[in-house]
């Protein structure tokens, strides 16, 4: 026998051995990021259009302007030209402000003779639908919202050929301290070459109007720090748009012209919009009581330093006939605590100091007990104040809770039934990346109250700012109540809102709603707008006739109600797992009687509906797919599809939709499912369809064969020294 190897070189081995082995691993790892991460098991049916295939290039883009006093209307016409003899897919995302709605899509082909027009389907139809069209190779484009500021778009571009897109994007505006503000998409989130711009602005009655506009970049457009406010329409055009850092998002600002004090109403006999802004009512004094979210969480990004730069900014607004408190939580409801006190200039500058002493720590926060303690609080000062004064709970929050009660709906559930008279006004803030935003809003809509994201990109401290001096800053009316009748007796049903808890100084109420009438309908629509105010309890009355439109004019009153109606149906659908079916009823009434047994359906179902009936694109409800009417298109039955602009050993590619936003979308169909595919009765590109495995077709080949390559030489190295 042969001698047996010392020990001391075993144990060298083994520990070279193990060595070699964490290297493979590290090497691995280090590939897994690098190219991309392993492929699903399973096959990828997700939720969003986030892929491309093929080599295409946008070659222009042009955004054409037009903001018409609460509407900002941006036309999109953007061309993508194909490299390859396969039907490539071009996707594309916006980056689009709040309260935006995708109104109109269309697409041509190289010709322009053939156009195809944008139409809302159910979500999963939709991308049939545009699959199909490109699988076909013809032109077409998709369309859908991916979160509620982007906006993803997928073209398909015939091979060797250009397709041509028409995107019209909507934004409702509002009034907030006494000035418009608008946002407007300026450039998708890519590297475009050729750019081109233009903008205007009229006032309610057709005239231009001086706005503000937050464009600076040096060599393409820089504001006039002597003239900040532009009359003129604004027209750019920067071919070499690569050379630049310019905005995805531009901003601006327009003063309007002051409506009438019983507000303006407008009714094309099936529509209605309601504006009303009181301006010679004194302001209410307030009691507030701000919940400082101050758990470890809020030293990142400095948020608590933000955090305070906006509070102590708005506490140098308190007038002395007012009082406030400041309740600091994390781990516990109350980590620290200042107040209550008046406004009066001693006790703001002693609130400024202990604001600036408040610091983060603790990797826990209790929500629940916050909540409750600042609503008693809250509650105290209710029971202490005159009728005029308003009370508010103003909450700025950064986690979920992880301390305590942890249960979303029962901390939802204790602080609506302790403050079910709605006696205290709750408004929150939540730092939308972090925050728990579903449950913020579902006790903000439950207990009369608003609530707001605060977004990454944008300074923290200018958004707290902000939503406190828009919404709670001189308060004007409480507890607003909004009613509408026709003469005739016409039912008038779907109001976007009937309620509101304050009314701010500068702050405009847009209340938009339908009316249930035949085509003779004739007489008028009348809106009584009641609420308390420093005087007591005081009444508004705006009637209004039908304007008898074009029929443009017409659908955007109904596209505007729909939009705006959507958005609280959904807001309480994502509610109603907090409030239940029973409660939510008090919060909204539905055009038809529900007959499901959960009232949250009947609510996403006339969301739905709604969407389909206007053709809005909804998150997780429809997209829109251009749709070729006319058929002027002739398909091309032998097309394939491209993908990495190969189709390397003979296997049939198809795209998929990924869940996972940040992957390569350039995807691999296994050999395995064609068969499959083939032999089953539905279409391959249906979601309910039999799938192999997708694989990366060129970043994953090559992580495979590097991982096995080098643990096939480390396995050898170690046989040939054991």
């Amino acid at each position: 026998a042969s001698p047996s190897r010392p020990a001391t070189n075993r144990k060298k081995w083994w520990l070279a051995g193990l060595g070699a082995v964490g290297g493979v691993v590290l090497i691995v790892v280090v590939l897994s990021v690098v190219l991309g991460n392993d492929p699903p098991s399973d096959p990828i049916t997700g939720l969003y259009a986030d892929f491309s295939t093929g080599v295409s290039l946008v070659t222009e883009y042009h955004a054409d302007c037009r903001v018409r006093n609460r509407l900002a209307q941006t036309t999109i016409k953007l061309e993508v030209a194909n490299a390859l003899n396969c039907s490539s897919i071009h996707s594309l995302s916006l980056q689009l402000p709040l309260n935006t709605r995708i109104a109109s899509l269309e697409t041509n082909a190289d010709e322009g003779e053939c156009t195809t027009v944008g139409r809302v389907q159910h979500l999963e139809q939709a991308r049939e639908t545009f699959l199909e069209s490109a699988s076909q190779g013809l032109p077409g484009a998709y369309v859908e919202a991916r979160a509620s500021s982007t906006r993803t778009i997928q073209v398909s571009i015939p091979p060797f050929g250009k397709t041509r897109v028409t995107l019209v994007v909507e934004q409702l505006l509002q009034q907030r301290l006494g000035e418009v503000e608008f946002e407007l998409p300026l450039a998708p989130n890519e590297d475009v070459d050729d750019i081109k711009f233009d903008l205007s602005v009229l006032d309610t009655d057709g005239e231009p109007v001086l706005f503000e506009l937050d464009l600076n970049v040096p060599g393409v457009y820089v504001t006039d720090e002597n003239a900040t406010q532009v009359l003129d329409p604004i027209s750019l055009s920067v071919p070499d748009a690569r050379q630049y850092k310019i905005p995805k998002v531009l901003s601006g600002k327009f003063k309007p012209s002051a409506i009438e004090e019983s507000g303006y109403l407008y009714t094309d006999g099936r529509c209605f919009e309601h504006y009303f802004r009181p301006a010679t009512v004194d302001s209410m004094r307030r009691n507030l009581v701000f919940l400082i979210d101050t758990s470890n969480s809020m030293r990142w990004h400095d948020k608590l330093a933000a955090a305070k730069i906006a509070l102590a900014q708005f506490v140098d607004t308190l007038r002395p006939d007012e009082t406030f408190t400041i309740q600091a939580f994390g781990s516990k409801g109350t980590e620290d605590l200042w107040g209550s006190a008046y406004g009066t200039d001693e006790e703001k500058s002693e609130a400024k100091k202990f604001i600036g002493n408040l610091s983060a720590g603790g990797w826990e926060t209790n929500l629940h007990e916050a909540f409750l303690e600042a609503l008693l609080r809250a509650k105290h000062d209710v029971e202490n104040s005159d009728d005029d004064v308003v009370t508010i709970l103003v909450t700025l929050s950064d986690a979920y809770a992880t301390r305590g009660v942890t249960d979303r709906r029962k901390i939802a559930k204790h602080i609506f039934d302790l403050n079910s008279d709605r006696s205290v006004k709750i408004f929150n803030m939540g730092f939308r990346d972090s925050a728990d935003m579903q449950l913020l809003d579902a006790i903000a809509l439950m207990n009369g109250g608003l609530s707001s994201p605060i977004v990454q990109g944008r300074d923290f401290s200018d958004q707290i700012g902000n939503f406190l001096q828009s919404e709670l800053g001189e308060i004007l009316l409480s507890d607003v109540s909004l009613s509408y009748e026709t003469i005739s007796g016409a039912r008038v049903y779907g109001e976007t809102q009937s309620k509101l808890p304050v009314l701010a100084d500068g702050y405009e109420v847009v209340t938009r709603g339908l009316i249930e009438s035949d085509e003779s309908f004739e007489n008028q629509l009348e809106a009584l707008t009641q609420a308390y105010t420093t005087n007591g309890s005081m009444n508004w009355k705006v009637s209004a006739a039908p304007t008898v439109d074009e029929s443009a004019s017409s659908s955007l009153c109904f596209q505007s109600y729909a939009s705006d109606r959507i958005t609280q149906l959904m807001r309480l659908h994502e509610a109603a797992d907090f409030i239940g079916d029973d409660l939510s009823k008090n919060f909204v009434i539905l055009k038809n009687d529900c007959k499901s047994e959960k009232f949250r359906d009947c609510v996403k179902q006339e969301a739905l509906d709604l969407a389909i009936e206007a053709n809005l694109v909804v998150k997780g409800l429809t997209a829109m797919v251009t749709v070729d009417e006319k058929k002027c298109a002739t398909p091309d039955e032998d097309a394939e599809i491209c993908v990495d602009g190969m189709s390397p050993d003979g296997v049939t590619f198809r795209p998929s939709y990924s869940d996972q936003s940040g992957e390569e979308a350039d995807l691999e169909y296994h050999n395995d499912a064609v068969a499959t595919a083939e032999s089953a009765p539905m279409s391959p590109y249906s979601s309910g369809s039999p799938r192999g495995t997708y694989y990366y077709s060129a970043s994953w080949r090559l992580q495979s064969y590097t991982a096995l390559a080098l643990a096939a030489i480390v396995s050898s190295f170690l046989l040939m020294h054991i």
